[in-house]
């Protein structure tokens, strides 16, 4: 497996990466944490300087082969893989959803899980799936969040619930109280459709709504960080290469020949996701870099400024 993905499973198709091993059957959460490579623990060990121990900090690593993540303060509380999986089983409930792929990122500092709920929906034509996504650090750079993640089919674009609503995602810090969060994560959550039906209204808001040439080069900016009155001289060049890709992808990117949604907010916010999820340039070229930034990173970041930003102009 590539650096960046140390393991991963995923069932079904293989996914737009063409990362992890295929399963063949629908996963129980214990037969997933063991395809997944994550049937392991951390462990929290004292910090000496000087031959002397730190009591206000400790170590973080992997138990079985002493990986070392992160120094942390003593009041940081691990969340074990185990318990993030059961999290998820209480969340989406039996039968509720499927495992669809799980693994672990940067030698298992970061650990994902993806379910795939049973509808789908439809957008101008578009069937979009609907997916839950849960993720958690082991070096102390992130809570533990789930959220919501909707998946354009003819593309498998992964597109964005956008940030910063309360009521789309769920997130607990590494603290004792963690396991509080756990017992009312079901009734903060819910698996029902109200979460989704916010996220359809706002889609097809950006389906009916046309956007001119002005307005494309207005969510780009923004999308990418800089500000209107920002003169395209001061934009970094290969900044200005990039959105011209999207430009370009709103006319030959998969999934563009639908004229229904031609001209539209919601062709523009579709050619921007096609270019985060395949064309966007990383630190490493690699597909897993890919991946990383487009879930979990600056390429998710940019997802969601474009999408609050189409939908308040």
């Amino acid at each position: 497996m590539p650096a960046l993905v140390e393991t991963m499973f995923y069932q079904g198709e293989v996914p737009w990466h063409r990362l992890g091993t295929k399963v063949d059957h629908v996963l129980t959460s214990e037969e997933a944490i063991i395809e997944a490579g994550l049937d392991w623990d951390v462990e929290l060990v004292s910090v000496a300087v000087n031959k002397k121990v730190v009591p206000e900090f400790k170590a973080i690593r992997r138990a079985t082969d002493k990986k070392l993540y992160n120094i942390v303060r003593n009041r940081y509380t691990p969340i074990q893989n185990r318990e993030a999986f059961s999290f998820f089983d209480n969340v989406v409930g039996e039968k509720v959803a499927m495992f669809h792929t799980a693994g672990s990122l940067r030698d298992g500092a970061q650990i994902w899980m993806l379910a795939k709920l049973p509808d789908s929906f439809s957008i101008k034509g578009e069937e979009i799936q609907k997916y839950i996504c849960l993720t958690n650090s082991h070096d102390g750079t992130s809570a533990m969040k789930m959220f919501w993640t909707p998946v354009r089919v003819v593309c498998s674009n992964t597109l964005a619930m956008a940030e910063g609503k309360a009521a789309t995602k769920f997130y607990t810090r590494h603290t004792q109280g963690y396991k509080n969060k756990f017992e009312i994560a079901r009734d903060i959550l819910g698996i029902s459709n109200n979460y989704y039906q916010h996220w359809i209204e706002e889609a097809e808001h950006l389906a009916n709504h046309p956007i001119n040439s002005e307005g494309l080069e207005v969510m780009l900016r923004t999308a990418f960080g800089y500000k209107v009155t920002v003169e395209e001289k001061d934009i970094y060049k290969p900044i200005i290469a990039q959105m011209n890709k999207v430009k370009e992808l709103m006319e030959v990117g998969r999934g563009m020949d639908n004229t229904i949604i031609r001209g539209t907010k919601w062709q523009a916010y579709n050619a921007l996701v096609e270019f985060v999820d395949y064309y966007k340039p990383t630190r490493s070229k690699k597909e897993e870099s890919i991946l990383s930034s487009a879930w979990f990173g600056y390429g998710a970041v940019m997802k969601n400024r474009a999408w609050n930003h189409l939908l308040k102009v």
